[in-house]
């Protein structure tokens, strides 16, 4: 009988335990489902190149004369790029009528563009909110934010070059203008990468950025009223290098100002490689600018670019004759 009541003790100690494991809150699987995974690392490096990100759904797939196929898509949603849901893209890929995709894409903007093209060689399948990649799933909303990520990080040019004379600057830019500064920010710790590198080369340095109007281009594609978002990189944030011996370049006293808000400066300019990023930088933090005031043109002893050049109808003719004897030599 005693043994009896101890089972019977046993089993209902038991039953109590049981009810309350019942009751006790079990992993909200959902909620571990819904964590965002980031794409793969070949799908990310991809955004700079792509110029459309959309998801679509196959239409239908037709031959073509060739022995290909062409598939016809719908768009549904946009993460890069201005196409709308409802509109069709057609590519020369084999994809499943009824299926949805993920299609990063590049060209066909403007009647001499190259042809629509697929970055990633065929569509990337899409089920539910996750995407597969080469036998690798990632959620779109992963992917969305690797995108918001990646365009917080700034393309710096790879190497900076110091140029002794008019003509070397003139070859090196992109543009030269007279530009008043709109705006100017103080320096601020950026995320950098490097035009030529890939991730591994992400480091976070200050830059300074300006807003400057165009007053007189002197040479480049840009005109007077341009709005341009200029980035000034700090002599002390890498070597510069003189561009005819490769040494690294100093100066007993670098530059402690950058241009000021209201001030009106001759920019030596280079375009950004990022075709995501409308920015210009100045060709180096010791060439990259001088002062105006009025015509007389105000520059620091380390440009000798500008040496014996103090006004700036004087650099308009020496660059001119700049450019005639390059011309001249071939």
């Amino acid at each position: 009988m005693r043994y009896l009541k101890a089972a019977l003790a046993g089993l209902m100690a038991f039953a109590v335990l049981f009810a309350a494991a019942v009751k006790l809150p079990l992993p909200d699987m959902r909620a571990a489902a819904l964590v965002p995974t980031p794409p793969p690392a070949a799908i990310s490096r991809l955004w700079r190149e792509a110029e459309r990100i959309v998801t679509a759904d196959c239409m239908r797939v037709t031959p073509g004369d060739d022995g290909g196929v062409s598939a016809r898509f719908r768009v549904d949603g946009s993460i890069e790029g201005g196409d709308e849901p409802g509109d069709i893209i057609t590519l020369p890929c084999e994809a499943t009528p009824g299926a949805r995709y993920l299609l990063y894409l590049a060209g066909g903007e403007g009647e001499e563009a190259d042809p629509l093209r697929l970055l990633t060689g065929r569509p990337i399948p899409v089920e539910g909110a996750n995407a597969l990649y080469e036998g690798e799933f990632f959620s779109l909303e992963g992917l969305e934010k690797d995108v918001e990520r990646q365009r917080s990080i700034l393309t710096v040019p790879s190497q900076t070059f110091f140029y002794g004379s008019i003509e070397a600057l003139d070859q090196a830019c992109d543009e030269i203008v007279v530009a008043r500064v709109v705006s100017a920010g103080e320096p601020v710790d950026t995320l950098c990468r490097s035009a030529e590198g890939g991730e591994s080369t992400l480091i976070t340095a200050e830059q300074v950025f300006l807003r400057v109007k165009v007053e007189n281009a002197l040479m480049g594609g840009l005109k007077y009223g341009d709005i341009l978002s200029v980035v000034i990189e700090p002599y002390n944030i890498r070597p510069v290098v003189n561009a005819v011996n490769l040494a690294p370049k100093t100066v007993p006293t670098p530059p402690t100002e950058t241009p000021q808000e209201g001030g009106v400066y001759l920019f030596f300019l280079i375009r950004s490689v990022d075709k995501k990023a409308d920015f210009y930088f100045t060709v180096n933090p010791y060439e990259g600018y001088a002062k105006l005031l009025g015509s007389a043109l105000l520059h620091p002893y380390y440009n000798i670019a500008l040496r014996e050049t103090n006004d700036l109808p004087h650099f308009v003719s020496r660059l001119a004759a700049a450019r005639e004897a390059a011309a001249a030599n071939g």
